[in-house]
């Protein structure tokens, strides 16, 4: 069966803006098969769908800017290509019945995997003005289980929103964020609870705030243990989070979405998220 996700309305993951997203077929998956990754590569070099293996299943969306299918993503020149376009980008807000915003995806995605594993792409252009890039993992029952790595160039709820995001000086933000067996909260507000989230530059080998609107490949890396969440980039720690750990397993989505705080467009046409790779690998041997 070949899969395109749709992330229905009833049940909309907010990320950092707090709202639900439908399982997707998240839990037909996992009926499907009891298996979790513990060693897992895909460099995208076949054109089309990755095959169903070791227990790992994909699909994509497309809300964004629509594609023509499997190959239109993954043409099999060794990388995965999901693009925006700014026309899609300038359209104002749809809301949903709920009176929140819509705010579509356009990511591929994989799983289920369970915790103690190191989740890490290679990818280019993860900072585009106007939508935040992630790699977060997810999973919705009764209750939301998620851990977020959300790249922007400039936070617009961040104090320093505002700043340079070039390379000459500048920096691209990031959010980092976790939801542990979190339900909605009474207060009405629509926010999930228990989470944490850590709004931080992302931070260099030197100690020092970087840009990645560099046009070079850089690593995104997830250290998922039962107690823990370690978040690195191009090998750097950024922050760790111990007290909001999820312990199911969870679908890995990467890719982008667009949300209120992730500025709007600078550029015109359409900028393609280049992924060289995605690797699962087990944190029981390490």
């Amino acid at each position: 069966m070949d899969w395109k996700i749709r992330f229905f309305n009833p049940l909309r993951l907010c990320a950092s803006a707090g709202k639900h997203l439908s399982g997707f077929l998240l839990f037909l998956l996992m009926a499907l098969s009891s298996l979790t990754a513990g060693e897992y590569f895909e460099g995208f070099d076949n054109p089309g769908k990755p095959p169903e293996r070791d227990g790992i299943h994909w699909g994509y969306t497309d809300e964004l800017t629509p594609v023509a299918g499997w190959k239109s993503i993954i043409p099999g020149d060794g990388f995965a290509h999901l693009s925006v376009t700014s026309h899609s980008l300038g359209k104002k807000f749809k809301h949903l019945p709920d009176g929140s915003d819509f705010l579509p995806f356009q990511t591929l995605s994989l799983g289920p995997i369970g915790s103690n594993h190191r989740i890490s792409i290679r990818a280019k252009n993860m900072a585009i003005p106007g939508v935040a890039c992630v790699l977060f993992t997810y999973r919705e029952k009764t209750k939301v289980d998620e851990i977020d790595i959300e790249v922007t160039p400039d936070d617009t709820q961040s104090p320093d929103t505002g700043h340079k995001t070039g390379t000459n000086g500048g920096w691209t933000d990031v959010r980092l964020n976790t939801w542990a067996n979190a339900r909605e909260s009474k207060n009405g507000d629509g926010s999930l609870l228990p989470m944490r989230s850590i709004r931080t530059p992302i931070i260099g080998s030197n100690g020092g705030k970087v840009s990645h609107r560099d046009d070079r490949f850089h690593i995104y890396t997830i250290e998922w243990r039962s107690g823990s969440v370690l978040f690195f980039i191009d090998g750097v720690e950024q922050a760790c989070i111990d007290d909001v750990v999820p312990d199911y397993p969870s679908m890995i989505i990467f890719g982008m979405r667009r949300m209120p705080w992730s500025g709007k467009p600078d550029w015109s046409g359409e900028q393609t998220l280049l992924v060289d790779w995605i690797d699962i690998e087990s944190l029981e041997k390490h």
